[in-house]
């Protein structure tokens, strides 16, 4: 059973809106990171679970503390579960 099953989706909107904010390319994201770009990429799309090593070298890359990343994307959560419920997706 999956609890959070819009969770990858969650994480992808908030590196897309996070990274754009900074007009930042997901090259460059990569290389402050140190992680593959096409690893980035399938977290955009929301192809990939993202492990706490990476939610760190990427919140460090993208100028926020962990625990922001995760309240973003915990915002983000609710708003597509709700999207979800009233169909609205």
């Amino acid at each position: 059973m999956e609890k959070y099953p819009y969770l990858n989706e969650a994480v992808a909107e908030v590196l897309r809106i996070r990274r754009a904010a900074l007009g930042m390319s997901k090259r460059k994201l990569s290389e402050l990171a140190m992680i593959e770009r096409a690893y980035i990429t399938g977290l955009e799309n929301g192809k990939w679970n993202v492990s706490l090593n990476v939610l760190f070298y990427l919140s460090e890359a993208l100028g926020l503390e962990p625990e922001t990343f995760v309240a973003l994307v915990r915002k983000q959560l609710v708003k597509l579960e709700v999207m979800n419920r009233y169909g609205k997706r």
